[in-house]
């Protein structure tokens, strides 16, 4: 007791009340918990689905084990406990099912579903980006500008730059064996490989990691960047609390993110600046021309402006380097660690090609085991395994045949979608 009133005398004399004010707030504050508590788990529409108590009540338990890392387990687990749709918050629901997939991402009639603006953060310039765009007309119109750069005739054109950078890769590697090395980092190496093709498809220059077999600093940036961004994801759950949640974030952390986007925009305008024609992404992207406008979109999006370029090379350095480097670690660790897939992938390519001069994209396409390879790594070691939650419309819609109603954020989970 001496320590209630310990507790109530200090809370009063910081806020100034009178004890009595502050017994008033207090209860107020404690009735409200109590009838939120009570309408999250028997009166809210999404009360009858099944998941774990303390989620359905509150944002913290999710968010928590985002913090921790372990969001993808988490949810696996709560799955294999409560079944194929799980409420994980007061107002989202996750489902694994192949038609809940088909029905949350695909087209319906009325429009797709939104994306969920509170995980997606524009960049430093506040131009969205293909990633963040929220406005499906706008999303398709950049969708449109940037699909040259990844089309069948884009990456045929691109295969002796890529090439170039893959035999350089195995020569080191050689190299590495040859002076006696008796481990390799090969993360590390998938890095150095990835990021030094990317920012040649970006900006007409590598990051020089093959070279001197070493991290750019930019890449630790990067990284770095990324934990930025999952902060401030992380606080936007939050509403009430997130210009708090976000100022705790350490102020070092905040600035990688945004040197991050200075340097890419920086080389953006540097190859910008070369007007050389070459078969990457910055010329597929400017096929079309480039706008000097303000604007977000001119001429009906048909060309880029400069500050979307911007954004554009900022999400594509991480979304085409760090993602690539981490799945083709995790198939290497998987094949290290299966005897048996390793010796039947070896057999497969090198019944197929007599020398390495005969591996060509278009003839790795013919090799149905490595595609079978690629795609079980894809399952097995997702590199991108956060949420990509959608908001149902404001009149509902059906999700696996459940009714969901309008405003609740629905996300998929592929374990079920692709089978073993």
């Amino acid at each position: 007791m001496a320590v209630e009133a310990y507790s109530l005398a200090l809370f009063t004399r910081v806020l100034g009340w009178s004890n009595n004010d502050t017994q008033v707030f207090l209860a107020g504050v404690l009735l409200g918990l109590i009838y939120s508590i009570t309408y999250q788990l028997c009166w809210s529409p999404l009360a009858r689905f099944p998941g774990p108590r303390l989620w359905a009540i509150s944002r913290i338990p999710g968010q928590l084990s985002v913090l921790r890392g372990y969001v993808h387990l988490d949810v696996t687990a709560l799955h294999e406990r409560y079944g194929p749709v799980v409420r994980v918050s007061p107002d989202e629901l996750v489902f694994n099912t192949p038609q809940a997939f088909r029905d949350i991402y695909g087209a319906r009639p009325g429009g797709c579903f939104a994306k969920d603006p509170s995980h997606y953060l524009p960049p430093a310039n506040g131009v969205n980006h293909l990633v963040c765009e929220i406005d499906n007309a706008s999303h398709a119109r950049q969708r449109k500008l940037l699909a040259h750069a990844f089309s069948e005739r884009a990456l045929r054109d691109q295969e002796s730059l890529i090439t170039d950078y893959v035999d350089t890769m195995i020569s080191k590697l050689r190299v590495e064996i040859q002076n006696g090395s008796t481990s390799i980092d090969i993360k590390n190496w998938m890095n150095y490989t990835t990021f030094d093709i990317t920012g040649d498809l970006m900006f007409g220059e590598s990051f020089g990691c093959l070279k001197n077999s070493t991290l750019h600093p930019w890449i630790d940036l990067i990284f770095k960047s990324i934990k930025a961004l999952a902060f401030h994801g992380m606080a936007r759950q939050f509403p009430v609390f997130h210009a708090l949640l976000f100022a705790l974030v350490p102020k070092r952390v905040k600035q990688k993110a945004v040197e991050h986007f200075d340097l890419a925009a920086r080389r953006a305008d540097r190859r910008l600046e070369t007007k050389m024609a070459r078969p990457d992404f910055m010329s597929a992207i400017l096929q079309n021309g480039m706008s000097e406008s303000k604007e977000p979109d001119r001429d009906g999006g048909e060309i880029m402006t400069r500050a979307r370029i911007h954004s554009n090379a900022f999400i594509l350095i991480i979304a085409g380097s760090e993602t690539g480097a981490t799945l083709l670690s995790g198939c290497i660790f998987y094949l290290c660690t299966n005897s048996r897939v390793m010796s039947d992938l070896a057999r497969e390519i090198r019944s197929a090609f007599a020398s390495a001069d005969d591996i060509t994209f278009r003839s790795s396409a013919t090799l149905s085991y490595l595609a079978a390879v690629v795609e079980e790594s894809l399952r097995m070691y997702p590199p991108f395994v956060t949420s990509l939650a959608r908001i149902v419309p404001p009149n509902g819609a059906t999700v696996d045949g459940q009714f969901v109603p309008g405003g609740v954020r629905s996300l998929h989970t592929c374990q079920n979608m692709l089978p073993h």
